[in-house]
């Protein structure tokens, strides 16, 4: 392909450098979460947070918090309520779906928390720099 103006942009292409930092950035937090010995992945992780901070949310609403698919949340639901990390129920006299962390959720992030802030603190001292305006940054673009 010759190089043009065109060209040129798209290596620039702002989406592309954020899906490919992000699937590293997932994978450092990967790497740091297996040496806890637990089964679980960094996007469950992020699911059970958002749980645990929202008080018996739907599933609409951990949707909605973490901008992900309802169908790849339930996926993950499915994989952590077998877990037993998780539970789904549905609110009396609704057909809402709530979810909440079972003492087993609860005792997985407590012993996840270490090699999470390992984690966190590899990603941080990668990227240097003012992190609190980074995050607000990716927060407006969340709101998009």
């Amino acid at each position: 392909m010759k190089e043009n103006k065109k060209t040129l942009e798209f290596s620039e292409c702002l989406c592309t450098s954020i899906r490919k930092s992000s699937r590293n950035i997932s994978n450092i937090y990967k790497s740091f979460i297996k040496k806890s010995g637990l089964t679980i992945n960094p996007n469950q992780v992020s699911i059970l947070v958002s749980t645990s901070l929202l008080d018996c949310p739907s599933i609409s609403e951990i949707s909605n918090n973490l901008s992900m698919e309802r169908t790849t949340l339930l996926r993950n639901f499915n994989v952590m309520k077998k877990l037993g990390l998780i539970e789904i129920y549905v609110a009396s006299g609704s057909r809402q779906k709530l979810a909440k962390l079972t003492k087993e959720g609860e005792d997985t992030l407590s012993r996840i928390y270490p090699f999470w802030k390992m984690a966190q603190d590899t990603v941080k001292e990668v990227m240097g720099g003012d992190l609190k305006k980074f995050q607000k940054n990716l927060n407006k673009i969340s709101t998009l």
